[in-house]
């Protein structure tokens, strides 16, 4: 049985009224040190009780996995042996305790790097007052965002380097979200000229009839032709497809000019 259940557990009896306290079980304290244990000694996160200088003074089983450090080697260490050098002054300490979650870095086996994501808060201890840190490795959670942030730079590449000229813009505000070079140089005007229009309106020679309009629904294509304007004035006849898709909760249109039909320079 951890320090840490065992005292959870009195706790919860220590605060009972005095007519309650005696109701209360030996069987029932024995249950309530069990769960406390179980939820100490199981929880997938590190936890770490520390005294106020940041010694450590109880471990989980899930805090030895994270540094591969025995119990009895983690006991009377300071949290400044658990973090790499460089992130040393970064260690919280009581008077930084905050609501919410922070990020930072543990020393894992072999001196690895390991980016965690710590909750603190302070607590009653052995009749004091004690540091508790629920420590997670976010590890594949970095390597999501990362592979995430590379996807979306190689989309981003291959949207604002195509050759065809491409926007993506709302079907609800119709007001355009994004612009390709393409369709700068074939239009001319520069992206944020497009993207303070009030509508795509602002391209069109000629009224599009709201009948023959693509719904505000995910997952349509269209292929069809358009009489466009230039900033300049003059008009551009094109064949375009135009496919649907749902973007950050609503609903956009990515269109593709296909085919230039002509020019009026």
């Amino acid at each position: 049985m951890s320090v840490a259940g065992t005292l959870a557990a009195r706790r919860l009896a220590a605060m009972m009224p005095g007519p309650m306290k005696t109701a209360v079980s030996r069987y029932e304290l024995q249950e309530r040190e069990r769960l406390f244990h179980t939820v100490f000694e199981n929880s997938p996160d590190a936890i770490f009780i520390e005294d106020l200088d940041g010694n450590v003074l109880d471990v989980n089983p899930a805090a030895c996995m994270l540094h591969g450090l025995r119990h009895d080697e983690l006991i009377g260490k300071n949290v400044s042996e658990l973090v790499p050098p460089e992130y040393r002054d970064s260690v919280v300490h009581p008077e930084q305790l905050v609501d919410g979650e922070v990020e930072g870095y543990s020393l894992g086996p072999d001196g690895r790097r390991i980016p965690v994501a710590i909750r603190s808060c302070a607590i009653s201890y052995m009749g004091g007052t004690a540091i508790l840190l629920q420590v997670r490795d976010i590890t594949e959670r970095r390597r999501t965002e990362e592979a995430l942030r590379d996807s979306e730079s190689r989309y981003r590449l291959l949207f604002d380097c195509n050759p065809q000229p491409m926007w993506v813009h709302d079907m609800d505000t119709r007001r355009f979200i994004a612009v390709n070079e393409a369709a700068l140089r074939l239009y001319r005007y520069s992206r944020d000229e497009f993207l303070l229009m009030d509508s795509i309106d602002g391209i069109l020679a000629q009224a599009r009839s709201a009948e023959v309009e693509l719904p505000s629904l995910p997952n349509l294509v269209e292929v069809t032709s358009a009489k466009h304007r230039r900033k300049d004035g003059s008009t551009l006849n094109v064949e375009l497809t135009r496919h649907t898709m749902t973007l950050d909760g609503r609903v956009v249109a990515f269109v593709m000019i296909s085919r230039l039909i002509s020019a009026n320079r």
